[in-house]
C-alpha cells in the first residue's frame, strides 16, 4: 500500500511505451535525493514541522528573557548562565530514566500533553513577584518535560515520512528549525526586551506552547505506541544505554558529538555578563546568541546538502578545529561587530555534524541504531547544558575575555584527542551522494 503523498515506485508491472518521436524519455527525480516539496507534502510532517518552529521561537525568546530577568535581578553571571544550564540538565534524568517512553506512549497523546504541561510551567513564571530560585525551578521542571517530548517525536517521524532520502531530508529539516529558530528568536527576545518587560517575553512563550498543542492535536492522526516494552522503563532504557556505550567505536563517536559542543557554547553562556563587559545594554545579549545558529544554518546547508558523504566525513577534524580558532580573538574583547562576526565563523564550524551523524549511524548496530541516536541526543542536550553551567561559573571568578579562550583551548583538545576516523563501513552503491540511505537499513530515529 502506497501512504498518501509517498511518492510511488518507478518500477510498474506494465510496459513502458517509447515516446513515439522515438527519442528516449528523460529522466525521473533522482531516487536517491529528496526535495523539499516531497517533505512538506506529507500532511502530519506539516503539523509537526509547523509546531516546531511555532514552540521553539517563544522558548528561545523566553531563554533571552530569563537570561537578562536573572542577570538583572542577581548579578551574577553564574546564576544567568544557569537559565540555559536548568534547561539542558534535565536531559540526564528524562534521557537516561525515560528513554524507552518513545517506544511506549501514543504520539499524539503524548505530544499534546507536552506541550499544554510546557504552557502552564512558563504561564507560572509570569506571575509577578516570582523569586528566581522558583523561576529557576521551573525552568527544570519544564525541562524534564523535553527528552521525552522530543523521543516521542523522533520515533513517530519515521511513520509519517516515507523511508529513505525523504525521512532524511524531513530530519534534516527539523534540525534546521532549531537552529533557525535560535537566529529569529534571539533576535526576537532582544527586541521583545526593547518594547516588553521579561515577563511579556515569558508570556508568548506560553502562548506559543499553547499554539503547538494546537496544531499537533488537529493535525497529527491517532495512533497507539509502537511497543510494549520488556519490564519497567527504566529498566529497559537503562539497558538500552548500556548495550550502545559498549560498542567503543560508537562511544568514542559519541563523545566527539558531547563534548565538542559543550566547549562551544562558552560564548554563549557568557552572553549577557560580555555585553555588560563591552558596555552594550541587556538587549543586546539576544544578537550576540544569534550569531553562532547563524553560521551553524549555513553550514547545515552546505555540508548536508551540497557535500558528498566522503568529504564530510573528512571534514569532521577540520570543521571541527573551526569551531574553535574563531574563539581565541575574544582575548583582545572584540566590540559587538566583530565579536559577532567571530561567532557566525565559529558556527560555520558545525559542519562537523554532518560527517559525525553518518558515522554514528554506521557504527551503530542496526537493532540499537534507534537508541544510539536518541541517546547521543539526550547526551548532547544534558553536556551542553553542563557546559553552560560551568563556563558561566568560571565567568563569575574570571575575566570572561580569558574564559571564552580557554574554552576554545579546551576544544582544540578535544577534537584533537577523540577524532573519529573517517575510514570505516561506507554504505555501498550510491554511498557518495548526501542523504543516501543503505537499502538494508531502516531509517535512524533522532
Amino acid at each position: 500500500m502506497v501512504a498518501a503523498g509517498q511518492p510511488r515506485s518507478v518500477t510498474s508491472s506494465a510496459p513502458v511505451s517509447p515516446p513515439a518521436s522515438g527519442r528516449h524519455p528523460s529522466p525521473g527525480p533522482d531516487p536517491t535525493r529528496a526535495r523539499y516539496l516531497d517533505v512538506l507534502g506529507q500532511g502530519e510532517f506539516r503539523a509537526l514541522f509547523l509546531a516546531n518552529i511555532v514552540s521553539m521561537l517563544g522558548n528561545v525568546a523566553a531563554e533571552v528573557a530569563l537570561t537578562v530577568l536573572v542577570y538583572e535581578q542577581t548579578r551574577s553571571a553564574a546564576l544567568a548562565a544557569s537559565v540555559m544550564a536548568l534547561a539542558f540538565l534535565p536531559y540526564l534524568l528524562g534521557g537516561t530514566l525515560l528513554g524507552a517512553a518513545a517506544d511506549r506512549l501514543p504520539a499524539r497523546g503524548a505530544l499534546v500533553t507536552g506541550d499544554l504541561l510546557s504552557a502552564v510551567l512558563v504561564g507560572a513564571m509570569v506571575i509577578p513577584g516570582m523569586p528566581v530560585a522558583a523561576l529557576l525551578g521551573l525552568v527544570f521542571a519544564n525541562g524534564l518535560l523535553a527528552p521525552v517530548y522530543q523521543g516521542v517525536r523522533a520515533a513517530v517521524l519515521p511513520d509519517v515520512l516515507p523511508p529513505g532520502p525523504v525521512y532524511i531530508l524531513g530530519r534534516s529539516m527539523m534540525r534546521m528549525v532549531a537552529q533557525s529558530a535560535q537566529i529569529v528568536g534571539f533576535g526576537a527576545g532582544g527586541l521583545l526586551l526593547a518594547v516588553a518587560s521579561p515577563r511579556g517575553a515569558l508570556g508568548f512563550d506560553a502562548a506559543s506552547f499553547a499554539g503547538s498543542a494546537v496544531l499537533l492535536r488537529w493535525g497529527m492522526s491517532r495512533r497507539p505506541g509502537q511497543r510494549a516494552g520488556a519490564g519497567s522503563m527504566t529498566g529497559d532504557s537503562l539497558r538500552g544505554i548500556r548495550s550502545v556505550l559498549a560498542h567503543r567505536r560508537v562511544r568514542r563517536i559519541l563523545l566527539f558529538g558531547w563534548l565538542v559542543p559543550a566547549c562551544a557554547v562558552a560564548p554563549e553562556a557568557l552572553a549577557a555578563p560580555y555585553a555588560s563587559y563591552i558596555g552594550q545594554p541587556a538587549r543586546v545579549t539576544g544578537f550576540l546568541l544569534m550569531g553562532i545558529p547563524v553560521g551553524t544554518v549555513v553550514a547545515d546547508l552546505i555540508a548536508a546538502r551540497l557535500l558528498r558523504v566522503r568529504w564530510q566525513r573528512r571534514l569532521v577534524v577540520p570543521a571541527g578545529l573551526l569551531t574553535f580558532v574563531p574563539l581565541a580573538g575574544f582575548a583582545a574583547s572584540p566590540g559587538l561587530a566583530l565579536a559577532l562576526a567571530l561567532l557566525v565563523i565559529c558556527g560555520l564550524g558545525s559542519a562537523w555534524g554532518a560527517g559525525l551523524d553518518g558515522l554514528l549511524i554506521d557504527a551503530a548496530p542496526g537493532e540499537l541504531r534507534g537508541r544510539a541516536l536518541a541517546l547521543s541526543s539526550a547526551g548532547l542536550m544534558f553536556v551542553q547544558g553542563a557546559g553552560f553551567g560551568l563556563w558561566g561559573l568560571a565567568g563569575q571568578y574570571v575575566p570572561v575575555t580569558v574564559v571564552i579562550p580557554a574554552a576554545a583551548a579546551a576544544g582544540v583538545l578535544v577534537v584533537l584527542l577523540l577524532r573519529p576516523h573517517p575510514a570505516g563501513r561506507q554504505p555501498r552503491g550510491d554511498s557518495a551522494r548526501p542523504g543516501s540511505a543503505h537499502p538494508d537499513r531502516a531509517p535512524a530515529r533522532a
